[in-house]
């Protein structure tokens, strides 16, 4: 009765059209964006890296599959209680903080949490 290492079977998931966008964002490497391309007319099977992992991208008509975990934390813009009404802001999309709005959305916050 000896103890056997448990193996990690790696599901494959469907991906949404903002995780791959984001996946071709953060991880992909200029190549593979390319096979990217290729693969979602014909058809194909792909690696990459993340933090020295490897995890496969497949594509199967005109749908992607990987077996990549999400963190839905990563899919958010912004978190918080005050709603803009317009979406996120530009600059967050691209992890740029307009400090004097920060600053007030804070405040905000802080004035309605004691309340």
């Amino acid at each position: 009765m000896g103890c056997e290492p448990t193996k990690i079977i790696k599901v494959m998931n469907q991906l949404d059209q903002k995780q791959l966008l984001y996946l071709k964002k953060n991880y992909f490497t200029a190549n593979q964006k390319t096979l990217c391309k290729k693969f979602e007319q014909y058809g194909g099977t792909f690696t990459f890296k993340v933090e020295d992992e490897k995890y496969k991208l497949t594509y199967d008509q005109s749908k992607a599959y990987t077996n990549f975990v999400f963190n839905q934390n990563h899919m958010k813009h912004r978190g918080g209680i005050m709603n803009r009404g317009a979406g996120p802001l530009i600059q967050d999309k691209y992890n740029k903080i307009n400090y004097t709005e920060e600053n007030l959305i804070y405040q905000l916050d802080k004035k309605n949490k004691n309340k």
